[in-house]
């Protein structure tokens, strides 16, 4: 006997419809940013990083863990990755030699504009697919959904 619930199941039966297109979209989009941060040396992983060191100058590890939420293990990879490719530094805190602070190098930093123009390409493809009030639209619904589960995007 099939459930009612069934209907608004993804292809793959294990999701919702919504949760199954939403996953599909995350892999095409991550499937072609590994691609393409490929061409320039990095992972969208390492790109996740670098995008808040950028942002901030430098960090400490806890701070670049709690805007990308890896594991701890995970990011320390990363970063020692990132320092054996010259992207990144490791240096003691002035005030304190337990925090260490990560920092980009000028190698890291001249990789940023080609980094961003990647995301850029990706959303410009989605834009020419939506019209500007599906794009908008889309969206608001996106922030609506991850606001009510406590889930800031734009933080």
């Amino acid at each position: 006997m099939k459930n009612k619930f069934e209907e608004h199941l993804g292809k793959d039966l294990s999701k919702t419809r919504m949760g199954y297109y939403i996953d599909s979209l995350y892999k095409i989009e991550k499937t072609l940013f590994d691609r393409e941060f490929e061409k320039i040396g990095i992972t969208y992983s390492q790109f996740k990083v670098l995008n808040w060191i950028w942002r901030h100058g430098e960090l400490t590890q806890k701070e670049i863990h709690d805007f990308v939420n890896v594991k701890p293990s995970s990011l320390t990879t990363m970063i020692n990755v990132l320092i054996k490719k010259e992207l990144v530094v490791r240096k003691q805190d002035a005030n304190d030699a337990r925090i260490r602070r990560i920092t980009a190098t000028d190698k890291c930093l001249n990789l940023a504009d080609d980094a961003w123009n990647i995301i850029e390409s990706f959303d410009t493809k989605i834009r020419g697919i939506l019209t500007d009030e599906e794009y908008k639209m889309t969206v608001q619904v996106m922030m609506k959904l991850t606001d009510a589960f406590g889930i800031h995007g734009d933080d």
